[in-house]
């Protein structure tokens, strides 16, 4: 009985594949003859089906014969319409159909997959020929080349004498940020260009946040009038950042993370509140351009900031080896001042080690911070003038105090 359950479910679930195909099919060719519509589809599917119950040579035979049918339609077809969507929705169709006698949920879910894609015939049309820049198409062939070709092929284990060099866990740096860059390229596109400004500091914060600050000052630099929104991108830059290094902590040292999260976390809200405020007082009503042939992210950049990982890794094993923790933890400060997300994987990395000094390593990202605010102070005073970088320089280092406050009481400094 159950196996009679079984094929009377496949033959539903074939034939209303067939329907859905053939209906979405009929509806977006209202105004045109087809050779195979809602009935050919239903049939076809039907057929299938029973071909697949009565054996793999009888659906093979079966299969051959609609195949050859899928020629003569197209050679027939050719002048008036040189697309082979039609056909080859037939032989979707087909093997749906002959899949739902083996597997109806596999079969049903990839019939909906099917027919929304014929569905969405003029959107997909759109995006891939207006909407699409051939820059963001070559970022995105970029992207998955680097998930899925480069990383499944570097090896899980250390490649130097010193155990600090894994290049699976350096390129996952790479593709982290270049996946960073590629979100907030999309959620520009998405969201339009009136928030284009915050947003671009927010996710220009995951490649540098002092790139960043420097870009805003500039723009402070050329119009005065944007000082109250530039502040607020310039913070909105050090979220990300900050927020990155949480993702860079988990990737590299989960357990570091877990005790520095708390501050971590009061550091972006303070930097949040500043950035809110800024907009609050902003009174920039004009929208930002978005270049559409602007790369969404920079490779060179995420192979410099992994390149200057992997040194200050293997000079912070050295530093270890010759002055013990504390002149590697020094050494990482001094990094941060350029790069925190550097110095962060060089503490992440000490962390591992089983005679760490895990409240050392705490306050020793707190030094790294102080530094990253030092010099993006500094920076902010350069590009944007003094009233640029009092704003900047104030809420940083309000984020500053946040970290340390909560890390204090965290450790029962206070």
């Amino acid at each position: 009985m159950a196996f009679h359950a079984d094929v009377l479910s496949g033959f539903v679930t074939a034939l209303g594949i067939g329907l859905l195909i053939g209906t979405v099919r009929e509806k977006l060719h209202a105004d045109q003859t087809l050779n195979s519509g809602i009935r050919t589809h239903a049939v076809l599917s039907l057929v299938c089906s029973v071909g697949m119950t009565l054996g793999l040579n009888a659906f093979l035979v079966i299969f051959a014969v609609v195949g050859a049918l899928v020629v003569v339609s197209y050679r027939n077809s050719l002048k008036s319409d040189a697309g082979m969507t039609g056909e080859v929705a037939l032989m979707a169709t087909a093997m749906l159909s002959a899949l739902a006698t083996q597997n109806t949920a596999l079969a049903a879910s990839l019939g909906v997959v099917v027919a929304s894609l014929l569905f969405a015939k003029v959107p997909l049309r759109r995006f891939s020929r207006e909407l699409l820049s051939i820059t963001e198409l070559q970022d995105g062939l970029l992207l998955c080349a680097a998930i899925l070709v480069v990383l499944p092929l570097l090896p899980k284990v250390p490649v130097d004498p010193w155990g600090a060099l894994e290049p699976y866990a350096l390129w996952r740096i790479v593709v982290l940020i270049m996946a960073v860059g590629m979100a907030g390229h999309v959620a520009l596109r998405v969201v339009g260009t009136f928030w284009g400004f915050p947003l671009a500091g927010f996710f220009s914060g995951m490649v540098s946040s002092t790139a960043a600050t420097a870009s805003f000052g500039q723009h402070v630099r050329q119009d005065e009038g944007m000082l109250g929104i530039s502040v607020a991108a310039t913070l909105l830059s050090n979220v990300a950042s900050v927020g990155l290094l949480a993702l860079v902590l988990q990737v590299s040292s989960p357990h570091l993370l877990g005790l520095v999260w708390a501050p971590l976390l009061a550091a972006i809200v303070s930097l949040l509140v500043c950035a809110g405020y800024g907009l609050s007082r902003s009174n920039v009503h004009g929208q930002a351009v978005m270049d559409l042939n602007a790369h969404a992210f920079n490779l060179r950049h995420a192979l410099v900031i992994t390149l200057t990982i992997s040194m200050v890794l293997l000079v912070s094993v050295w530093l270890r080896e010759w002055l013990g923790e504390t002149g590697a933890i020094a050494s990482a400060v001094v990094v941060g001042a350029a790069e925190i997300h550097a110095a962060a994987i060089s503490l992440a990395h000490m962390s591992m080690q089983t005679d760490s000094n895990m409240l050392h390593l705490q306050w020793g990202l707190c030094g790294v911070l102080a530094a990253s605010v030092l010099s993006k102070s500094v920076v902010a005073l350069v590009s944007g003038g003094l009233k640029f970088s009092l704003r900047v320089s104030a809420a940083l280092a309000l984020m500053w105090v946040s970290f340390a406050t909560v890390l204090a009481w965290q450790t029962g400094f206070v």
